[in-house]
Formats: C-alpha cells, structure tokens, sequence
C-alpha cells in the first residue's frame, strides 16, 4: 500500500471524470458497494481458498468479515434479490480493493478499479457493449493503440474435458495455469501441468491450443475446423462470434483479436472472457479484464440473472499514460495568489480572493499575513501564474497590480473588473 501524493491525485481525479463521462455516456448507474462484506459471501464467490489471499478478520461480535478484494462481488449482491429492477441493469463503480497477495508491478495490496457490469441479458450484444465500453474509456484518455484479446472458456473447459478431465477441481486448477502462462513462460507452465499429472503428449496438446490466436476474420473459420466436436465447444464458439459480430456493430472490431490463452483465472467465468492491453507496453500487464459470469447470481439471491462485466486498474493504467506522456496538466496549485502590501488592505485582498473563488477560479492569500517579499517567495513556490498585489494606494484608486509569474510582466487593472481581467489572462 501507499500513500497518494498531491500530483498524483489531481491525475486520479483527472483519470476518474474520464472514466465516470464514459460510463455516463454508456447509461451505467454508478454506486458504491460495502468495503465491508461477510466472509462467506466473500468465499461464496472464490471458495474457502480466498481466506489466504485476502484481508479478513473477527469483529467484536465475533463475525468473520472481509474486505472487498474486487467490486463485482458486492455489485452482484446487492442486484441478486432486487426484483424491483428492469433489465438489463446497468451499474458501475470507481473504487478501492484489498488483497492480500505479493505486491506484484504496478499492483499493490490496495488499488482502485474501475468496474462496469450489465445483468439480466445473456445475449452477445451485452458482452459487445461491455468490450466497447473497456475500449472507449482507454479511447478517452489518450490510449489509441489498445487491442482487446478475446475467447470464451466454454472452449477451453470443453477442450479440457475432450483431454479426459472431468473433476471440476482439476479443471480450475489447469485453467489457472493457463491463465499465468503469459506472465511465466511456456516452459515453467509445462512444468506446472506435468506437475499437475499430465502426460507430455496431453500438454503439448493444451500449448498447441492455448497458441491459437489472431485476426477474428481469419481466425474463426480455421478456428471452426480445428476445434474437437462437443456441444459446450459449440456453444463457446457461437458466443464468441456472436460477440464479435456485436463488436462490428459498435465499430471496435479493429481492436479485437482472438487469443485462446486469455481464460481469466478466477472460476465463476463461465463465457466469452477478454483483457485489453496497451500495444506498446504489454509488460505492463492486462490495463482491463471481464466476461460473463452467468452464475454468480443465483449464489448471492434468488434472482437467477445472467451477467457479464469489465473492471480495470487504476495503477496499470496510469502507468501506461505516464509513459506516453498522456496526463494534461494537473496542477493542483491556485491560479491566482493575492498578496497584501501591509495589514490595512488585509480584509480587501481577502474579498478580492473570495470573488474569483465563487467563479471557479483557484485563488489563495498568505494565512500568516508575512512581508510582501515573503508573500511573493510562497506564491512563486507554489508555481502560480498570475500575482495580485494590493495596497493602500491601490485600493486609493480603485485598482490592483497584476504579475505575470513566468513573464514578469506587470500591469494595473481596475478592481471592479478583476474577474474578467484574470479570465483572460489566463486563456
């Protein structure tokens, strides 16, 4: 974990109004669920397993509780026994996540995520949005050149199962490995699934799978023929170009590409399955990450909905943008700083700061009312553009000195017209 210094935080808030225009823009509703939930909803999701990987704890009542490690648990809970809702529901959230795992690059045991998600339509048309939607934010905030690798793990569990695996357990197991292939290499992942009791000729089969990738125009007719036969591939095939074909429609296929090794670790995915990454800086790792996770909510209520969703990481994601050099210019500091000849203007210099105050422009003053000399060392410290002084003789004539900071330049402007002098000056 740690802490958030000035600069960066005017970027978070810069990042967070993209982002919340775009989810907006979409008609996603925005919320916030409990940081704070039951330790059994917690495992509900991930099983008994997430305790080692998670913050959790005894309250006073005893009550075992846990932080939030994602949003979509808590965002799913509170729609699973919402009968009241029209679907499709529509709900995002900005917000923080606590794991307890190895700080890893550009994650910490505390991040933010962005998070979107559509329940109550199992059509591909929601999992196109939701991939449209991922794009659009990574659109608004400078990353062009962004790709989204896309499969559905109903093909990967069907071609699992086609191999002879059938425990659920053994399943989720191999599926992990496949899903961290990308960041340990093909050669620890063989490992790992000879470990897992495979024999050789089994995971020469799964890399062979897991390699098949590409443009979705030439991919899925070769994709059609080269796939075993069974009817949870079948399916997975249809969603996937189903989704795809959605994706067209919305004008994101160029982003797409087919990557049969993307299967997103976690077991409660049960569809089509995507991450989004920054082409120039893929070492970062996947900027945003979702599928459909159709059964999820009938373990938190009794409404039975199917669902799919999106979520990203702040962290990753600015890094991608710092590198680029993609972040405006967020300067926290005030625009504008009045500065006080001596004590006698003191209370007229604090009304002038007051007026540009209420027309949303950012304005300050000395608190410890320090010589003129010393007011203008803090007000060049702190990098402002535009100094006002004021003094008697000023305030005589009805006027004040504007200075330019970085210019040096200087010149009277009456009072009575500040705010529409300082506007200009600023443009």
């Amino acid at each position: 974990m740690k802490d958030i210094e000035p600069e960066e935080m005017a970027r978070r808030i810069w990042l967070t109004d993209k982002i919340r225009q775009v989810l907006w823009n979409y008609g996603f509703q925005m919320l916030e669920p409990s940081p704070v939930e039951n330790l059994e909803t917690l495992e509900a999701k991930s099983g008994p397993g997430v305790r080692d990987e998670i913050y959790w704890f005894k309250d006073k009542a005893e009550r075992n509780l846990g932080l939030r490690f994602d949003l979509t648990v808590g965002m799913t809970r509170m729609v699973a026994n919402r009968f009241d809702l029209p679907e499709p529901i529509k709900i995002s959230c900005i917000g923080g996540v606590w794991r307890y795992d190895e700080p890893q690059f550009a994650r910490y045991r505390y991040h933010t995520q962005w998070d979107a998600e559509i329940y109550g339509a199992a059509e591909p048309t929601a999992d196109a949005e939701i991939i449209a939607l991922g794009s659009d934010i990574l659109e608004s905030v400078g990353l062009k050149d962004h790709i989204v690798k896309i499969s559905n793990r109903k093909l990967v569990e069907g071609f699992l199962r086609g191999l002879g695996i059938q425990s659920q357990n053994d399943l989720d197991q191999l599926i992990r490995i496949i899903d961290k292939m990308g960041k340990i290499g093909a050669e620890q992942a063989e490992r790992e699934f000879t470990r897992a009791g495979l024999s050789k000729d089994k995971v020469k089969r799964i890399l062979g799978f897991t390699d098949i990738g590409g443009e979705p125009g030439t991919v899925l007719g070769e994709l059609e023929n080269k796939l075993p036969k069974g009817e949870m591939i079948h399916q997975g095939f249809k969603e996937l170009s189903g989704t795809i074909d959605r994706v067209e429609s919305l004008g994101k296929k160029h982003r797409i590409k087919i990557d049969l090794g993307i299967v997103r670790g976690i077991s409660y995915y049960d569809g089509t399955v995507f991450e989004g990454y920054d082409r120039d800086g893929e070492d970062v790792g996947a900027i945003f990450g979702g599928g459909r996770f159709d059964k999820l909510c009938k373990i938190y209520g009794k409404r039975d909905m199917p669902a799919t969703g999106v979520a990203g990481g702040f962290e990753r994601l600015m890094l991608s943008l710092e590198r680029k050099d993609l972040f405006p210019d967020t300067q926290q500091s005030p625009q504008i700083f009045v500065v006080t000849v001596n004590e006698t203007v003191w209370n007229e210099a604090v009304k002038i700061v007051q007026q540009l105050r209420g027309q949303g422009i950012r304005a300050d003053y000395d608190l410890k009312q320090r010589p003129l000399s010393k007011q203008m060392e803090y007000a060049d410290s702190l990098k402002v553009r535009i100094a006002l002084v004021l003094g008697p003789r000023e305030i005589k004539e009805g006027s004040v000195r504007l200075k330019d900071m970085k210019t040096g330049q200087e010149k009277n402007i009456k009072l009575s017209s500040v705010v529409d002098e300082i506007q200009k000056a600023l443009q």
